[in-house]
């Protein structure tokens, strides 16, 4: 028994130590002392690192033993710190599939989440993103950029015939397109394709617009106020992708409506995009180590009043909405599902 009890408490005190983590890698993040340490090469000392930066050196060798403590750096007495080993991409490098860096500042910008889901528990109400504070929109967008690197470099390959018409042209739909990272992603990658997005949120509309007039690529892409769920289109899309963004439309009735309406948006033998959080349907794999990270964000989403679709469920929701050829894609970041389906 005695064993057992100091097993839990281990638990308690590593929950501890990733809470200590997530707080000193954002800072490294936010003060771009990770980014100095990775441009300084082989190695640097506090001091120097300090005095490179302008920042009081005494808060700077706190900083950097917290980091060596968690592994986000190492050190060598003669080198000084230097970053571990691929923490520049998983922390700097938002095209790589695997990084990390804006979901650890979202996780900082939840803590308002957290410390008001007591009252909120009592009164059910919602407490909506736009009551946030700005940081939480600036970590959204950042930690859903690498899913666009995703879904062009991995999952389209896997739906050979739409990749080869985008490549010769098409047109590309990004319903609920945010602040505009995939437009412009896919606008790059497909220079022949036009690539229209659909927003809803005033202030996401605003930052879509800025950002494509920002980028010199206006005569290509487009971007509009709408609805997903009564998606009105002139012209058909060979390709239609959504990013976490099926689950933010309400509820069942919601998403039904909302992939009804993209069946129709579709050409002829044209492809469904979706992208989601991988909800297991099992309450017990909750214990598995990605779905923990799943429960904890599922406090946000519930506060801002979206849903939770489920594995089972998002497949089920495809077939039903009429389309073919439904199948989950092999893709490397755990915390994302994806799902090719095809109208025919």
């Amino acid at each position: 028994m005695a064993e057992d009890k100091q097993a839990q408490r281990q638990k308690l005190v590593d929950y501890l130590v990733g809470y200590q983590a997530t707080w000193i890698a954002h800072t490294g993040r936010r003060v771009g002392l990770f980014a100095a340490i990775a441009a300084a090469g082989d190695g640097i000392q506090a001091a120097d690192l300090a005095a490179r930066l302008g920042v009081s050196p005494r808060y700077l060798s706190v900083w950097c033993r917290a980091a060596y403590a968690c592994e986000l750096l190492d050190y060598d007495p003669a080198r000084g710190y230097r970053l571990a080993p691929h923490m520049e991409a998983l922390l700097l490098d938002p095209s790589d599939p695997l990084y990390l860096g804006g979901r650890l500042d979202f996780y900082v910008a939840i803590g308002e989440d957290f410390a008001v889901f007591p009252d909120r528990l009592a009164d059910g109400a919602i407490f909506p993103r736009a009551a946030h504070r700005p940081e939480l929109l600036q970590a959204l967008r950042d930690m859903t950029r690498p899913d666009f690197q995703v879904m062009t470099a991995v999952v389209l390959p896997q739906a050979p015939a739409v990749l080869d018409r985008l490549e010769r042209g098409g047109r590309v739909l990004d319903l609920g397109c945010g602040g505009g990272y995939g437009l412009l992603h896919f606008a790059r990658r497909f220079p022949r394709a036009t690539v229209v997005g659909v927003e809803q949120d005033a202030s996401m509309l605003a930052l879509a617009r800025e950002a494509v007039a920002d980028s010199g690529l206006g005569a290509r892409v487009q971007v509009q106020e709408g609805d997903a769920r009564t998606l009105e289109c002139e012209q058909p899309f060979d390709l239609i992708y959504l990013n976490v963004v099926l689950h933010e439309t309400g509820g069942p009735d919601d998403y039904a409506a909302t992939l009804a309406a993209c069946r129709r948006a579709l050409a002829p033998d044209g492809a469904l995009l979706v992208s989601e959080m991988p909800y297991p349907d099992d309450v017990r794999a909750y214990r598995e180590p990605v779905n923990r990270l799943l429960a904890g964000v599922q406090h946000h989403e519930a506060l801002v009043g979206c849903g939770e679709i489920t594995l089972d469920e998002l497949r089920r929701l495809l077939e039903d909405a009429g389309f073919r050829d439904v199948r989950r894609c092999e893709q490397p970041n755990p915390l994302r599902v994806m799902y090719l389906a095809a109208r025919v």
